[in-house]
């Protein structure tokens, strides 16, 4: 069953424009047409008088919502934070069922390897940690500062 297909006069395009006009919302404009929000903007925009009375200036911009202070800006150039580099540790490939609380988890088994052959670094970790210092270089990068 299709729907039944209406088609507007140039009264019922006088009418809309004046809706328009009148800053309706292209739902309030369907309800009073008698068809969905939808189809009323589908129908405004397939008509260039309507479609013209249909965009709105554009927005003001907004107000920022911080303040910003003079010389607050940096460029990222002044000092650069060190890069912290350590050795590889010594992994012992441990499968997910062998590993300990002070293990590291991190994963080094290939991508495609079957769930049953996932092996992990196994190297010691600070306590608490799940990763070595060296995975957690890796695992962990640095924030960058906001600029702006």
């Amino acid at each position: 069953m299709q729907p039944e297909k209406v088609i507007w006069k140039e009264a019922d395009r006088d009418k809309v424009a004046e809706m328009l006009k009148k800053g309706w919302s292209a739902a309030k404009i369907g309800q009073a047409m008698g068809i969905s929000r939808g189809a009323a903007i589908g129908r405004i925009f397939r008509n260039d008088r309507l479609r013209t009375l249909m965009k709105r200036p554009p927005k003001a911009a907004s107000p920022r919502r911080w303040p910003v202070r003079k010389g607050a800006r940096s460029t990222g150039k002044e000092n650069p934070a060190p890069v912290l580099q350590l050795p590889p540790p010594p992994m012992r490939l441990v499968p997910l069922a062998e590993l300990k609380r002070g293990d590291c988890h991190w994963p080094v088994s290939p991508h495609g390897a079957a769930p049953d052959q996932h092996l992990f670094c196994g190297a010691g970790t600070r306590m608490g940690e799940k990763w070595c210092p060296y995975h957690q270089l890796i695992g962990y990068q640095p924030r960058a500062p906001r600029h702006g």
